[in-house]
């Protein structure tokens, strides 16, 4: 597949195309790059291809505009990064942003990184929290491990009571355990953000390898996943090798194996060693090709966080959303059993939660 050589030329895991695109093949990249949400890793790859393999000029503009969002983009999350954290610092919540800007210094180019929202984890009990982030905004919609906190325009900020969520209640247990385990040490881990913008604290890398790997495999059961997510994987297992400490690899393993995720791990492996060409030393479990074609169907299917995926649209309705969701993840169901079966359960909780503390 064409497109998935050009993000292999990005990484450096590949010399050129297998041929040289035609215009209309250039703006199919371009499109399907915004599908995934990697416009800025693909426009890497342009410089490093041969003269005759690069796109025509007019194409060429359109991708540089799309980057200059993208640059733009990220100085001002970088920027309001900074500033959330120092204000959650202040109300006296210890946090640390979650992926996001913390995964685009692990790019070549930090720059290059299409941004979403902003996530923090913040250190305190539940209501507390809540509390906080309710009396500035009594309407917000409250869930039980994250809360919107619309403080700044045109940037969505996610405040984080845990860092991830896990629908099986006692896999949920043992994530939050190893959470709690390394808290203190998320905490300390201070960080400068590009662009002189200030610091921020973000999970350590032992943290990073087993809490992103819980990201991922969350929001297949939500809306979908898409290549970006997988790039900033391929990025932090780069600098794992980089900063000489392959040894958490086996660590990371015997983590997600606690959490019942080998079989997703091992299709997430295959998808890097196959499409990112992944070295073998950085290979958290055995590639499963099975499991990983058939995730790899689903990411192309479904774009960035399955914004392009048909089967997302989302019915009227709370129960009509519920039963739509329900219904969507039953697919995964011989793959991923345990998430699956107890997806609904942990909704009607949160529903009933809601209700009884009086949360919109």
């Amino acid at each position: 597949m064409l497109f998935l050589e050009l993000i292999r030329v990005a990484l450096g895991r590949q010399a050129c195309l297998s041929h040289a695109p035609s215009g209309e093949e250039w703006r199919g990249l371009l499109q399907e790059s915004a599908r995934q949400a990697v416009v800025g890793v693909t426009y890497c790859a342009l410089n490093r291809l041969p003269a005759d393999q690069r796109p025509p000029r007019e194409v060429m503009i359109d991708w540089q505009a799309s980057v200059q969002k993208i640059i733009c983009d990220n100085k001002r999350l970088n920027h309001d990064s900074v500033w959330v954290s120092e204000r959650f610092l202040k109300a006296g919540f210890r946090n640390a942003v979650l992926k996001g800007q913390g995964n685009a210094l692990l790019y070549p180019d930090p720059f290059m990184r299409t941004c979403g929202d902003i996530d923090i984890w913040l250190d305190g009990k539940r209501d507390d929290i809540i509390g906080y982030v309710t009396h500035f905004f009594p309407k917000i919609k409250v869930q039980w491990q994250e809360v919107e906190f619309p403080v700044r325009k045109g940037t969505c900020i996610e405040v984080h009571t845990t860092p991830a969520l896990m629908f099986h209640p006692a896999d949920r247990r043992r994530m939050e355990a190893f959470f709690d385990s390394h808290r203190e040490e998320i905490f300390a881990n201070e960080t400068e953000l590009p662009g002189e913008q200030g610091k921020v604290r973000i999970p350590t890398l032992r943290v990073n390898l087993t809490f992103q790997l819980i990201h991922i495999y969350r929001h297949i059961f939500n809306e979908g996943i898409g290549l970006r997510q997988l790039i900033d994987y391929y990025y932090l297992l780069q600098d794992c090798q980089a900063k000489g400490r392959t040894d958490l690899l086996a660590e990371t393993a015997k983590t997600v194996k606690s959490l019942h995720m080998e079989r997703f791990v091992g299709a997430l492996m295959w998808i890097m060693q196959e499409v990112f060409h992944l070295q073998e030393e950085l290979l958290i479990l055995p590639p499963d090709e099975q499991e990983g074609r058939f995730l790899l169907r689903e990411i192309m299917l479904a774009g960035n966080f399955g914004q392009h995926d048909k089967r997302n649209k989302i019915k009227s309705g709370k129960w009509g959303n519920f039963w739509q969701q329900t219904i969507r993840n039953l697919r995964f169901l011989t793959h991923y059993p345990r998430e699956v079966i107890w997806n609904p359960w942990y909704r009607i909780s949160q529903f009933i939660w809601r209700k009884r503390n009086g949360y919109s």
